[in-house]
């Protein structure tokens, strides 16, 4: 084995001149890789107080979503029908009015007499049905109040017309000084004018759907009647007269 030479410099390492070892220039890279920095021995950390949402709170929401759109689509298709069914109010008119036994006393302030009012009621509907129900009608003299009846619960079909008699009745009614002035007045032009009312709870009902109810009041003015010569009987002048009909 040939001998070492001890002026040759070992194999892998840096040769230093003398021996000796001088540090780095300054700003220089250190010549050797830098060991790693400390490492934590659990580098991982768990958060303890993470919170999972509330079950009971989210079904309380999505339960409250779906009331809201089941809601919304309930009235919706409501009234997509109330347009397709389009409710109109039954149509009033009088045909006929007369009255007999007509006396109006000066000296008590009364009025006495029989008339009879024939009504002529239309339900302009296609597709409901109206029953009347509590159904009151009373007569006036202007404002002042002459007599009130009664009529009989009916029911129409639909495009249905129906004919109604009444008949009102005053025996020594007091309707004070001023209007039997005024109506004596009237009877002397040969024409007195009556105003007519109706109440009635009406029921609407179509096929398939609840009856909805209304209470109506129909207004007939100024109803003119023809009073003879002797003025004790007359009869309507004019033709029929359409009522006002509210609810």
């Amino acid at each position: 084995m040939a001998s070492s030479d001890p002026s040759r410099p070992a194999t892998g390492y840096p040769f230093v001149p003398n021996g000796i070892h001088h540090p780095p220039p300054a700003g220089s890279a250190y010549p050797y890789q830098a060991p790693p920095p400390h490492q934590p021995a659990y580098p991982y950390t768990y958060n303890t107080n993470q919170t999972y949402p509330n079950q009971r709170a989210i079904f309380l929401r999505r339960l409250i979503i779906a009331l809201i759109i089941f809601t919304g689509i309930f009235f919706t298709i409501l009234f997509i029908c109330w347009l397709v069914i389009r409710p109109h109010f039954p149509e009033f008119r009088v045909t006929s009015l007369s009255i007999s036994n007509f006396n109006v006393s000066s000296s008590s302030s009364s009025v006495t007499g029989t008339w009879n009012a024939r009504f002529q009621v239309s339900n302009p509907n296609k597709k409901m049905k109206i029953s009347y129900n509590e159904i009151q009608t009373s007569i006036f003299y202007k404002s002042e109040f002459l007599s009130r009846t009664r009529i009989p619960p009916f029911r129409q079909g639909k495009r249905n017309v129906t004919d109604i008699d009444v008949e009102y009745g005053a025996t020594s009614s007091y309707i004070g000084e001023r209007t039997v002035s005024q109506i004596n007045s009237d009877e002397g032009r040969g024409l007195v004018s009556f105003n007519l009312r109706i109440v009635a709870d009406a029921g609407f009902k179509a096929e398939g759907f609840w009856a909805r109810r209304r209470l109506l009041r129909v207004y007939c003015n100024d109803v003119a009647v023809g009073i003879s010569g002797n003025g004790r009987s007359g009869n309507l002048t004019g033709g029929a007269m359409r009522c006002n009909v509210y609810a």
